[in-house]
């Protein structure tokens, strides 16, 4: 059965207060050596402030949709802005900007092609102290870049390999449903996304001298790269269970670009990946 289609604009603000405490904190992160590697770790992880922050924001946002059903879409737009804005009332103080836009397009009467695009940025204003990990920008999981393991795709720390996050992101997404029977989908999917730290505008690499008039090194820019992406592709399973009112998902995905993420057990991600999930990534 179809849904009428609906259009609709809207400007939405929300107000949030938080008090977050950090507790139980992993060995690993409070290791000397790590902490020496990454200077601003310690206030990150809120060891310096009694493991507690307070973040007080403010959310404007506009959402402009055609979509023509939540569940199981076949066709329409949907574009997403808005800005997280922390300060008064809190102690911990940034911005973040968000953009979305997701096209769905109707091939065939059993097929669909959903495409998504999101880009994110996150900064402190000046003379704040560094993010906490928790508000900074990380990828991976069913709804982001499907065949990683959940926050894992981000900067790392250089020998331990710890996801420590980033500032800004870029994801995309592209999916074909195609309708089996019923509320049963298959759908072939692809995702690519990465997360870098760093200023917004990053001047290019720079070739800095070491020692002698021969002997330079490269210090990298921190910038969007296109061998910087991680990729998943594969295969899911999706069903809607009236009784639940959500659509389950069986994903079979395979990680080609890979290298460098470790899974949330510190070991390498692995090629193959199967998981379930509820939802839909977009």
């Amino acid at each position: 059965m179809g849904f009428p289609l609906s259009v609709f604009s809207r400007l939405f603000v929300n107000y949030s207060y938080e008090r977050v405490r950090v507790t139980e904190i992993a060995d690993v992160y409070q290791s000397p050596d790590v902490l020496a590697r990454n200077p601003f770790l310690r206030d990150s992880l809120l060891l310096g402030v009694g493991g507690e922050r307070t973040i007080s924001k403010i959310v404007p946002s506009y959402v402009y949709n055609t979509v023509d059903q939540p569940i199981f879409p076949t066709s329409g737009k949907r574009f997403t802005t808005s800005i997280d804005l922390a300060g008064i009332g809190g102690n911990t103080n940034f911005y973040k900007p968000m953009i979305e836009g997701v096209w769905f397009i109707r091939q065939a009467p059993r097929l669909t092609l959903g495409m998504r695009a999101q880009a994110e940025y996150i900064h402190a204003f000046t003379g704040s102290r560094e993010l906490p990990i928790f508000q900074k920008l990380f990828l991976g999981g069913e709804y982001s870049v499907r065949g990683f393991d959940i926050r894992t795709i981000g900067p790392q720390d250089p020998v331990t390999g710890l996801v420590l996050g980033g500032n800004k992101s870029l994801l995309f997404n592209v999916e074909e449903q195609i309708t089996i029977a019923g509320p049963v989908r298959l759908i072939a999917f692809y995702d690519a996304g990465q997360v870098q730290s760093g200023p917004l505008l990053v001047a290019p690499p720079v070739y800095v001298p070491t020692g002698g008039d021969l002997d330079w090194h490269v210090v990298p820019g921190s910038e969007f790269n296109l061998h910087d992406f991680k990729t998943s592709t594969g295969l899911e399973v999706r069903f809607f269970m009236p009784v639940l009112n959500v659509p389950f998902r069986l994903i079979f995905a395979y990680n080609p670009q890979r290298s460098g993420v470790l899974d949330n057990t510190l070991q390498p991600q692995k090629g193959f990946q199967f998981r379930f999930a509820v939802g839909s990534t977009f």
